[in-house]
């Protein structure tokens, strides 16, 4: 037994070993290359300028979504405070409302007729009327139960109508219907069994006293009798509990709710009132996602413009204080940050653009959920999340601006589904840590941790994805494999290299920078007469010391050179 457990831990040992020499020969250069501190950095900034930190001002999640559902409202959630009222002020249930309705009358009648004819089947006992027998109508689902139905309330349909539809109206016995009343079907069968043994134990009660009673006088024999008729009617009710067949009853119950739940659907969820609910809930969601996402990225360039800045500033004060140096470095820092803002202003768009998209989408998805399922809070944050970093995935598939590869493009699809798995897992901590910290800044101790996890596990996923040992040989291998790739990028790295010598050959031999040249005709075609061109060439000329044969702006001195020319 020793010697076994030896060469079983020898085994183990050697194989951990075997897995670490691996890591350390395998990863341990990618690992080191991979610039994990500033990656996790930008990660952290961005979910706690946009997920974690805005999230409270602009957008609140609520049990259920922002829309009402017929599933949400039969569980009692409710989006709006004007669905829960309009189901409060339902009316009280009437009985004679339900049970006096034309269509219950008129197949009250059709059935009566073909009891007469020996042809009236009951669908719980699937089985023919017995002349004998008494038939009842019933409403397979229960008039009661129908008015008190929210989902009937949200889609504004009439009780009464859906009620007595055909499909919910059935014959069976009078005992059958007085003991189900307004008991749904699957409750009525599952206490059916201890309702026959109840009747069969009170019979026999009932069978032992009837044999201990006297039967001398004429009061006597008339008890015996009463005890005998109700012996007789339990037996009688029991007989038909008997004789109630459960699947033919399920099957009935099953075709009465579809037609039912098909029809309520169908105009709730095809109404204008619903279409504008999800048209408005979804533009708002758009938008305060698209705001978020636009001061999400302010504040962020305001962080990296302070980052840099704030150590400057703390050597100036250490060195030589004053309050004028001082105050003239923090103005140029808010110059700093007014130039980043300006200098992305595109990218604000871009980020506003996506987030409208993403939260519109975000809306609709969670909507379509809770049809079929209550959505909790945090899955409603996930969801928002991970349809930020879809969107981006799809313009880049769809459109790709960069004219990526196929190789080069999965990549980037990669990445960005890495951002979406890490925020679903940041998010998912975030829903876990706020029960738990419900003391003094607890709100933002769980922010904090939750965007740190959520830029381990993006970094960590990319890493795996892209940038591993294994996962660039994984991506060599599929390059290798596509037609002409090495060819179309060994042609794409020449053009690269002719571009870079093309703009340093102009800058050596013509003295040329492209993007000064590039600023002077945007500055030339935005004049609007000859004077502002003028002004512009004027002092592009003093610019760059051009010396002129004539002096510019004066009428005469340009004359002269002309008529000089001219000879």
């Amino acid at each position: 037994m020793t010697t076994t457990l030896v060469r079983t831990e020898t085994c183990l040992r050697t194989f951990f070993s075997n897995i670490l020499n691996f890591i350390q020969n395998q990863m341990y250069n990618t690992i080191a290359d991979f610039p994990w501190v500033d990656e996790l950095e930008r990660t952290v900034v961005s979910s706690l300028a946009t997920t974690f930190g805005l999230d409270f001002l602009l957008i609140e999640d609520k049990l259920g979504g922002d829309v009402d559902t017929i599933h949400n409202g039969r569980k009692n959630v409710w989006a709006t405070k004007e669905a829960e009222e309009d189901y409060k002020q339902r009316g009280n249930y009437n009985s004679t409302q339900y049970h006096t309705h034309p269509n219950y009358i008129a197949r009250g009648s059709r059935d009566k007729v073909s009891f007469q004819k020996g042809e009236l089947h009951d669908g719980y006992r699937d089985k023919y009327f017995i002349a004998s027998e008494q038939p009842n109508l019933d409403h397979i689902i229960s008039a009661k139960e129908i008015h008190e139905d929210p989902g009937r309330v949200l889609a504004e349909m009439s009780g009464v109508e859906l009620a007595n539809k055909d499909s919910n109206l059935q014959s069976t016995s009078e005992t059958i219907n007085k003991s189900k009343k307004q008991t749904p079907i699957k409750e009525f069968l599952k206490k059916l069994p201890s309702r026959i043994e109840g009747n069969e134990t009170k019979m026999d009660k009932m069978q032992v006293e009837l044999d201990a009673l006297p039967r001398k006088t004429p009061e006597q024999k008339h008890v015996a009798r009463k005890l005998e008729a109700k012996i007789e009617k339990l037996k009688k009710k029991n007989a038909e509990f008997k004789s109630i067949d459960p699947n033919a009853m399920k099957k009935k119950d099953q075709e009465a709710r579809a037609s039912y739940n098909m029809e309520v659907n169908k105009v709730y969820y095809t109404s204008s009132k619903f279409i504008k609910n999800i048209s408005s809930t979804s533009a708002k969601a758009g938008l305060r996602m698209g705001v978020r996402q636009v001061l999400g990225l302010v504040m962020a360039e305001v962080w990296y413009e302070l980052r840099a800045q704030i150590p400057k500033i703390l050597i100036t004060i250490q060195k030589n204080f004053s309050f004028e140096k001082f105050f003239v470095q923090i103005k140029d820092a808010f110059h700093g940050i007014w130039h980043r803002v300006q200098q992305r202003f595109k990218d604000f768009l871009t980020s506003f653009q996506d987030g409208f998209f993403a939260g519109a989408m975000s809306n609709l998805t969670t909507t379509i959920f809770n049809i079929f399922a209550t959505t909790q809070r945090a899955a409603i944050k996930i969801i928002r999340e991970i349809w930020g970093q879809l969107i981006k995935a799809f313009k880049l598939i769809f459109f790709n601006p960069d004219q990526l590869s196929i190789v080069e493009l999965c990549q980037a699809v990669a990445g960005i589904l890495s951002a979406a798995a890490g925020v679903a897992i940041g998010s998912s901590v975030h829903a876990s840590l706020l029960p738990l910290c419900n003391f003094p800044f607890g709100a933002e101790l769980a922010g904090f941790t939750s965007a740190l996890v959520t830029g381990l596990a993006t970094l960590g996923l990319t890493y795996v994805l892209l940038h591993s040992s294994v996962a660039q040989k994984l991506w060599a291998y599929v390059e290798s494999i596509m037609p002409h790739a090495v060819l179309v990028k060994k042609y794409q790295a020449i053009n690269a290299e002719l571009d870079r010598y093309l703009i340093e050959l102009a800058r050596l031999e013509l003295n040329m920078n492209i993007e000064e040249l590039a600023a002077f005709s945007r500055d030339l075609v935005d004049c609007n007469d000859e004077i502002q061109r003028g002004q512009v060439l004027n002092r592009e000329i003093a610019k760059r010391g051009i010396k002129l044969p004539y002096e510019m702006g004066n009428l005469n001195s340009t004359r002269a050179w002309l008529a000089s020319v001219a000879k």
